[in-house]
């Protein structure tokens, strides 16, 4: 029995096999964790003799008409389970479909060829690192930016066994995303007989630092340099730094207290040099890379035929290759093939090699009779940017003749059909050579043997899709033919775009498709798909077949908050080539509105000077407030809600919160308020200040914005700081003034100041018994106490003001000397002295007496000196000898 079973297994092989087997699993599809246990159930719907597995591990329990198979451990990744019956009028088997899964090892999200800050508006690319996931083709990677997804990577490989897989998202450096986390999710997708929660595993986030860029400019701030040649660069800082450079393996500059300085080189030769300029700016230093491309034009460019040399046969396939030797960078290179003058093809290249390689490109061709000694060249150029040399380096082939020969030496004109259905045709045969009969072989218009050179076949309406007419010819006792390669198309009858989800929230994936209804050929159907009048993306086909058929394609989209209300559609084109419609036939769609769903962004969020008795309505940025459905703005300040409606005084200003809500969230920022109104002045009439001290205008003063304020005295301003003097008393006007209006007020400045006395005469002369009236005059505010004292003694019985006079009656020599007025007041005391001098009462004129008395003193001395020299000359005298004697003056009396 058992070896009779075994044998009905291997025939089993030739026995029916798939759908129309009436085998059923339970469940349908086994999903399964590597190393995980598992069981399947095989039934049948019908009678059978035999049921079974063909199994390459497990155990098998058998029942009348079911039968499991179970596994402890499942390790095998290449496992195939077959189930098998047999009766006597049915043998056939079913492959259970197994799908075995690992989750990763780890996942790791890292940024590629960069580390640390990121600069504001440089792209950068993110890496997510799955390690050991199986199938490959379950697995879908998602990006998050903090908690929001904003993208999806999926894998095609069929690869069954754990693989290591990366994934990558390109990003742009927003100062706004400074300090925000990115991570990626590893997510098995293992459709309904997986996991209800398809397994996933999270990397750790990665911070993403945002940094402004450094405080320099560079000129040029991109270079593309050719090797070998002269470079130099400026980086110049508009800020006081504490030093800068250039920091470059060639041509580096020292630091220094420059405000420009320069990178030189004068040969440069270096593929992977990467100069930056450095500044230390606020005690931090901060670099700015200098992009660079260095490039170099190919030494040759070439162009050949591929493992072929000689005529082309028509109808064949052929490979041109063009070589391109040492150019850089691949990346700048693109290729373009030109058949005659005209460009037929243009091939890039991904590589980022900077250095020079040698590349190849290919151009595969149909051999067409019409082509024979057409001429093909390709050309070598360098698409370096705007930075680069205009035009483009580029460097083309010598030319390559091709030559077409036919197998039969017959001529289709045209050489190939491309007809619309039902449309009439017509194409020529011809013979150029002696021949013993030619004729048109088609299943409809075919054309009988004979012996003209010239023949065609015509049909009235093209509508066999499986048409393959051939001209044959009958040439030196042989028959060879010419098949006629023949094209039949049908535009669609109609082009449709949907979608599942008419209203899709930000963030979340949805599917467009588009329906092409009765269209052919299919393998020449492109689907473009537009984003408003962007191309979005094309879509072809492989499908062989040659009838219409109704073709869908998905687009999947992930929503964006910008899209809502944009418009999709798709449009179904036919290619078909350079024998077909110049402008190949196109078949729109309606255009399809989508709604993206989305939480409330405030996108302009800054302080708010409005006028008094303004709403918060009227707050300007409430326009820049976005969301879908559309939020409801509230306001809030401190713990306190407040009306949108509410006017505000000139109290309210402060910090308001506003928050825009809706079913999806909410957003909210804070704003300072500073309410703007009229000046206001509140003065008093009269003011008082003593002389040469500060003035400051004495009134409070209101306003916003701050009013200036100017004094002004007899319609002249008055300069600030204002120092009044002791005469600056009087009306003054005061004005206050902002953008709203200027108000006005008078007063009165009353200067306070220490007592001063009048210039006049301070000395008197009076003749005695004269009467004496001496007048003090002061001023000063308040008014000053004035009184008398002579020898410093008060001789004024009261005190009086301003003035005080004192009178002396028939002075004496007692009443000369000095008087002293004195006055006073709280700002000081001052003196003034009064000299008063008495003469005699002579009639004689003074100048008389005096020169008496000088004519008397001179007298008197004149008698005096005669008198006394009198005397010497007179008196008694004794006369002796000479010897003996001396004469000597004896007195009055006689000798003694």
């Amino acid at each position: 029995m058992l070896l009779s079973q075994q044998l009905i297994v291997l025939l089993l092989i030739t026995f029916t096999h798939g759908d129309d087997c009436p085998i059923f699993f339970n469940p349908p599809e086994l999903v399964v964790e590597y190393g995980a246990s598992a069981s399947v159930n095989c039934s049948t719907s019908i009678t059978v003799e035999v049921i079974g597995w063909n199994i390459s591990e497990g155990a098998v329990q058998v029942s009348e008409d079911l039968v499991s198979w179970s596994v402890n451990e499942l390790w095998n990744w290449e496992l195939e389970q077959t189930c098998y019956i047999s009766s006597n009028k049915t043998q056939c088997s079913q492959n259970l479909m197994v799908t075995l899964y690992k989750t990763p090892d780890s996942v790791s999200l890292s940024t590629v060829d960069h580390t640390g800050s990121m600069i504001e508006g440089e792209h950068y690319k993110l890496q997510c690192d799955i390690q050991d996931v199986a199938p490959v083709k379950s697995l879908r990677v998602k990006w998050f930016k903090g908690e929001t997804q904003v993208n999806l990577t999926t894998f095609s490989d069929t690869t069954r066994f754990p693989v290591n897989e990366s994934a990558t998202l390109l990003i742009t450096a927003n100062k706004a995303d400074d300090g925000v986390q990115y991570r990626c999710e590893a997510e098995l997708e293992l459709g309904p007989d997986g996991p209800q929660s398809p397994p996933t595993v999270t990397s750790e986030p990665l911070n993403i630092s945002i940094s402004s860029q450094c405080p320099v400019q560079l000129n040029p701030p991109r270079l593309v340099a050719r090797y070998d040649s002269p470079v130099s660069v400026n980086c110049s800082a508009a800020v006081t730094h504490e030093g800068m450079g250039w920091e470059a393996s060639e041509g580096s500059v020292p630091m220094n207290d420059f405000s420009l300085i320069t990178w030189n080189v004068q040969n440069l030769r270096q593929w992977d040099i990467q100069p930056m300029c450095f500044i230390i700016y606020n005690g931090d230093q901060c670099t700015s890379p200098l992009p660079i491309t260095i490039y170099k034009i190919p030494d040759s460019v070439s162009i050949s035929t591929v493992d072929h040399t000689g005529p082309m046969i028509e109808g064949e396939h052929y490979k041109l290759q063009c070589d391109i030797q040492d150019v850089a960078p691949v990346k700048s290179l693109r290729v373009k093939w030109f058949k005659g003058e005209t460009q037929v093809n243009l091939i890039t290249f991904s590589d980022t090699t900077r250095s020079p390689v040698n590349e190849s490109a290919t151009l595969l061709i149909t051999a067409n009779k019409a082509d024979d000694g057409v001429q093909y060249r390709c050309k070598a150029e360098l698409e370096l940017g705007p930075d680069g040399p205009q035009p483009p380096p580029t460097v083309t082939s010598e030319p390559l003749n091709i030559s077409i020969s036919s197998q039969c030496p017959v001529q289709l004109n045209p050489p190939r059909l491309v007809a619309r259905y039902d449309s009439p045709v017509s194409v020529n045969c011809s013979a150029a050579v002696a021949h013993e009969g030619m004729g048109w072989e088609a299943s409809e218009g075919s054309v009988p043997m004979t012996e003209d050179s010239l023949i065609t076949w015509n049909v009235q309406n093209l509508r066999q899709w499986d048409i393959q007419p051939m001209c044959f010819i009958n040439f030196n006792g042989e028959q060879c033919t010419s098949p006629l390669p023949t094209t039949i198309y049908k535009t669609p009858d109609s082009v449709s775009i949907s979608t599942a989800d008419d209203i899709v929230m930000d963030g979340n994936l949805y599917k467009l498709q588009c329906d092409i209804q009765d269209v052919a050929p299919v393998k020449s159907l492109r689907v473009k798909w537009f984003k408003g009048e962007t191309l979005l993306n094309l879509t072809t086909f492989n499908d062989t077949t040659k009838t219409p058929v109704n073709e869908s394609a998905t687009l999947l989209i992930t929503a964006n908050k910008a899209d809502d209300g944009v418009q999709y559609r798709c449009e179904a084109e036919l290619e078909l080539g350079p024998d077909g419609p110049q402008r190949p036939p196109t078949v729109t769609s309606e255009p399809l509105s989508i709604t993206v769903q989305y939480k409330p962004e405030i996108k302009i969020c800054k302080d708010w000077s409005p006028a008094i008795w303004s709403s918060l309505g009227s707050y300007p940025s409430s326009s820049s407030v976005v969301g879908n459905p559309r939020p409801k703005i509230s306001w809030s300040h401190g713990s306190s809600s407040v009306s949108v409606s509410k006017q505000l005084d000139k109290h309210d200003s402060g910090h308001y919160k506003i928050t825009a809500s809706n079913k999806h969230g909410n957003s909210s920022c804070v704003i300072r308020i500073t309410l703007e109104y009229p000046p206001e002045i509140n003065c008093h009439d009269n003011y008082q200040i003593k002389e040469k001290t500060l003035f400051k205008p004495p009134c409070l003063f209101d306003g916003s914005p701050k009013p200036h304020v100017f004094l002004y005295k007899d319609e002249k301003a008055i300069q600030l700081p204002y120092y009044p003097t002791w005469n600056d008393s009087g009306w003054y006007h005061l004005t206050a003034s902002n953008k709203y209006r200027t108000v006005h007020h008078n007063f009165t400045i009353n200067i306070l100041y220490a007592p001063m006395f009048d210039t006049n005469q301070a000395t008197f002369f009076v003749v005695e018994d004269s009467d004496i009236s001496l007048e003090c005059n002061s001023t000063g505010n308040p008014e000053p106490e004035m009184w008398w004292s002579f020898n410093n003694k008060n001789i004024s019985a009261e005190r009086h003001h301003r003035q005080i006079t004192l009178n002396i009656q028939k002075a004496t020599f007692t009443s000369a000397g000095v008087y002293k007025c004195s006055a006073t007041n709280e700002f000081g005391l001052q003196e003034k002295n009064f000299i008063v001098e008495i003469k005699g009462n002579f009639p004689i004129n003074i100048t008389i007496v005096v020169a008496l008395i000088a004519f008397t003193l001179l007298a008197l001395i004149i008698l005096f000196l005669y008198g006394w020299k009198k005397r010497k000359s007179s008196g008694h005298y004794q006369i002796q000898s000479e010897k003996q004697y001396e004469m000597c003056l004896l007195s009055n009396g006689g000798p003694k």
